[in-house]
């Protein structure tokens, strides 16, 4: 932890010079007060001490007598900070204004918020649930000037800071990607607007793609030092709940718009629904939807949901290694969503989820708002009760919808003799173990081999699909 604000009013800029005041301070210009502007000119000595702190040492600090200015400098682009020390109370400040301020800062930056005051911790932890709901561990409990020193500040800051990808590693993640970034732009910025235009034919999300595509060659050809460190790190085979809302957040996103995407988790009529109708048609409702939007059904993956599942025919009693595995005797009509988020623009509580491939839902929108739309939004479906708790990302939602598609539309075909299949796995076992891979050792060695028996592992055993008519 290097990089660290301040955010206090009682910074005695006022000794230098009668004014005006700038609201940030470089510090150097701290640390001249904190040397020699005299002891009571400082209103409050654990600013002193802290400001004393930050001026040593390895911390790369930055000061600012107001909120508004802390706010300012990120929006001029400054480099963000590893953790900001905040004061509580300022001229015309309201706590509505506080936690504005630092809700822009915490959305806006991986920052870590220590709130220190002279007020009592409760006074200020009581406005703070919903921000700490929203930013969980990155918001410390209050802290009281009065009892407790800069340099515990410092290491309690540092307590909950460790182990995560914030400082160094963070700014090397965001220095690699911003170059992948601008070198994306370098290859099309001299392309004019009407030609890219017309290669992304109206749908901004086509542009979207092209960027990133991109950025994803460019951070392949020159590598990443910081990104194989973090996946690299040592890690615990078992779930948690750090891993869940990971999972959550690689695979959910909560768009900010209220247009209408393929692959929205909606809620409709009680249930839940996987939109799958495709951008272009969303683009052009009444006239390529005909006023029609389509999704996938969604059962909770709870005992009761399972149950449903089971009772509806589907022989669900096993997951695969992806969501759109085969998952146990239900095979590919089944697709796994683990950790959808339960509310709106929180992941405190996650909930797992399986779309039925074979349950395909549609509803016509006769409301004349709805009618009369060219590119349909939320706004519209408001009066039929649906709404969308979150998106899922791509290439996700591609790969369900795929899956969906290939399961719906699959010719059939007959499973095998029970003859054959145990003479085909009785040669592929053979074949296996007789193979020996570049490097020495035997492919019956390897974790994936099958045995010499014949038989795969319980995990590994191929799964019947259902009888379907030829």
């Amino acid at each position: 932890m290097r990089r660290v604000w301040v955010v206090d009013d009682h910074i005695p800029i006022q000794s230098l010079y009668p004014g005006p005041y700038p609201t940030g301070l470089e510090p150097e210009i701290v640390r001249h007060l904190v040397e020699n502007a005299p002891p009571e000119a400082w209103e409050e000595p654990a600013v002193l001490e802290l400001c004393r702190t930050l001026c040593a040492g390895d911390y790369e600090p930055l000061f600012f007598t107001s909120p508004d200015a802390m706010l300012r400098a990120l929006g001029r682009g400054a480099l963000p900070p590893h953790a900001v020390v905040f004061d509580w109370e300022y001229l015309g400040s309201t706590p509505e204004r506080n936690i504005n301020a630092l809700d822009r800062l915490l959305g806006s930056s991986f920052a870590y918020v220590q709130i220190y005051t002279h007020l009592g911790e409760q006074a200020v932890e009581a406005v703070l649930p919903e921000l700490r709901t929203k930013y969980r561990g990155r918001v410390l409990p209050t802290r009281t000037k009065a009892d407790v020193t800069a340099e515990q500040l410092a290491a309690h800051i540092g307590a909950a800071w460790k182990g995560t990808i914030a400082g160094e590693l963070a700014d090397r993640v965001r220095g690699q990607v911003m170059g992948a970034v601008e070198g994306s732009l370098i290859d099309i910025c001299e392309i004019r607007t009407g030609a890219l235009a017309a290669m992304v034919q109206r749908e901004s999300g086509n542009l979207v793609d092209i960027v990133l595509s991109k950025v994803r060659d460019q951070i392949t050809l020159q590598g990443s030092a910081a990104l194989d460190e973090i996946a690299g790190a040592a890690h615990h085979a078992e779930s948690s709940d750090e891993l869940r809302r990971l999972m959550s957040v690689w695979y959910y996103s909560f768009p900010a718009d209220r247009r209408v995407r393929r692959g929205d988790l909606i809620e409709i009529d009680g249930e839940f629904g996987l939109v799958v109708t495709p951008p272009c048609d969303l683009y052009s409702f009444p006239k390529k939807a005909g006023r029609r939007l389509t999704w996938l059904k969604m059962i909770a993956m709870d005992e009761a949901g399972i149950k449903v599942v089971r009772e509806s025919g589907l022989r669900f009693d096993d997951v695969g290694d992806s969501i759109i595995a085969k998952h146990g005797r239900a095979g590919e009509s089944i697709v796994v969503l683990p950790n959808v988020p339960t509310r709106v623009q929180s992941r405190d509580v996650l909930a797992d989820f399986v779309v039925l491939c074979h349950a395909w839902a549609n509803r016509a929108f006769d409301r004349p708002e709805a009618s009369e739309a060219g590119e349909l939004t939320y706004a519209h479906l408001e009066a039929s009760g649906i709404r969308r708790r979150c998106c899922l990302a791509e290439p996700f939602a591609g790969a369900v919808i795929a899956r969906a598609m290939s399961v719906i539309s699959s010719p059939g075909t007959p499973d095998l003799p029970k003859g054959e299949t145990d003479r085909l796995r009785k040669l592929a076992a053979q074949t296996a173990t007789e193979t020996t891979p570049t490097g020495g050792a035997s492919a019956a060695a390897r974790p994936d081999a099958l045995p010499q028996g014949g038989a795969a592992p319980a995990r590994q055993r191929a799964v019947k699909a259902p009888k379907k008519p030829v």
